[in-house]
């Protein structure tokens, strides 16, 4: 580990690198490193800059803490083991800015101690599964929307600030079947009427707090050739019938779309992403048109992933019967701790504010992430980790579901999130046998 008293280490390049810092995961970045810190970012935008010259590593933080105390890492793991163990209702929380390798170990843990567990982004996302549930999606990757799509439509979805390099990886490159680049794809916007996508966007339509569902509607009657009533449908989703039909006629027109979406969506519940969805199937009858789900930072979608593939469902899973079992809007660590039917908590990563306000006094608190240990209060276990994508390998999952390897510039300081994981587990395992 560098000291401020070490000779200076000439700079090193680490090439496509993996930026966590918003969901389109951009894997092509030049980082600079000396000194043991990265001190430049080609290709990165200004917020991946940002996130890779702050300190994350905190590294005058201690290994480990129990009630504050700093104490070795392993005795911190026997102590979390006997948290656990003792737990007759535990919840697992986070996961969403953890490496699949840990939010993996994280299901199987949940499966050792017939936990509840659920990312920490499961109320945004839940709408949207719950849609594909009922109406199937059509999705498209990061490749096939910048090789195929003549036409993007950005729906709720504004690019600054939270997906900078949006347009110039999507909308402004050439593609295979798109040659000309910008020229030869119509964008179009979904928005409140002010964003900035406006500027340089070939159409625009403003559409107003809850009524995305109806707009989506009118969309689909345009689509369809369903009659609509004028005045009607200006109340219902804030434009008027030309403005849906003319739209309609684009998107019949092209060869392939893509429907770009956000949290806009989501927050207006289930209603308007499964309207999205059926748009889709109406629009095959005539073309190929498929839908981005964007993703926040970190790995919510790896987590939605790993989830899936361990445990049947992508959030909030109840294992207490000694199955399974997929209960949305009843299993979030959150709800089970607002209700009192949690007894002990574990945390990969971050604690969101309504888990510090729902814990109850006493349930005691396992803390695993960078940051951890910067923490000083009774009841909480924490163990200081690796920061994924800076000193932590391992893989993560885009916004299209395809997974990317991180390359970490920097050597590591602490364990992995995984590795810290994997000893708990085994650590549990030792501790339950009866003698």
């Amino acid at each position: 580990m560098t000291t401020a008293t070490s000779p200076p280490i000439d700079p090193r390049r680490v090439e496509d690198a993996t930026c966590p810092a918003c969901g389109l995961l951009c894997d092509d970045l030049v980082l600079t490193v000396a000194n043991g810190r990265v001190i430049r970012a080609d290709r990165a935008c200004e917020r991946g800059r940002a996130w890779f010259l702050a300190d994350h590593r905190r590294e005058e933080l201690p290994e480990a803490t129990v009630d504050g105390v700093p104490v070795p890492t392993d005795e911190a793991i026997g102590r979390a083991s006997a948290i656990l163990i003792a737990s007759r209702a535990p919840t697992i929380a986070g996961l969403s800015a953890a490496t699949t390798e840990a939010q993996a170990i994280a299901a199987r843990l949940a499966d050792r101690l017939g936990a509840t567990i659920g990312p920490d982004h499961a109320e945004e996302a839940w709408p949207r599964v719950a849609a594909i549930q009922r109406a199937g999606a059509a999705l498209g990757s990061f490749g096939e929307v910048a090789n195929r799509a003549d036409l993007i439509l950005l729906w709720g979805l504004e690019p600054e600030p939270g997906l900078p390099r949006l347009r110039e990886r999507l909308i402004d490159r050439p593609g295979r079947f798109v040659p000309e680049a910008r020229a030869g794809r119509t964008v179009l916007v979904v928005d409140s009427g002010s964003s900035t996508v406006r500027s340089w966007a070939d159409g625009a339509i403003a559409v107003g707090p809850g009524s995305h569902a109806e707009a989506l509607r009118a969309l689909r009657a345009a689509v369809l050739g369903i009659p609509s009533d004028p005045d009607r449908l200006v109340r219902a989703s804030g434009a008027p019938l030309e403005s849906w039909l003319e739209w309609a006629d684009r998107l019949r027109a092209a060869r392939y779309g893509a429907i770009l979406f956000g949290s806009e969506l989501a927050r207006e519940g289930a209603e308007a992403i499964e309207a999205l969805m059926r748009l889709l199937d109406d629009l095959k009858a005539s073309t190929r048109c498929v839908a981005l789900p964007m993703a926040g930072p970190g790995n919510p979608t790896g987590a939605e992933a790993v989830l899936t593939a361990r445990l049947g469902a992508p959030l909030s899973v109840d294992l207490s019967a000694g199955a399974p079992r997929f209960l949305p809007c009843d299993a979030e660590p959150e709800l089970r701790l607002l209700r009192g039917e949690a007894d002990a908590v574990l945390v990969l990563g971050e604690p969101t504010e309504e888990l510090e306000v729902d814990r109850p006094p006493g349930v005691p608190l396992v803390l695993i992430g960078p940051a951890a240990t910067s923490r000083s209060e009774p009841g909480v276990v924490a163990i200081a980790t690796g920061t994924p994508a800076l000193d932590e390998g391992g893989s993560i999952v885009r916004s299209d579901e395809v997974t990317l390897p991180l390359r970490p510039p920097l050597e590591p300081i602490r364990p992995s999130a995984a590795e810290v994981l994997g000893r708990l587990l085994d650590r549990i395992g030792r501790d339950s046998i009866p003698e």
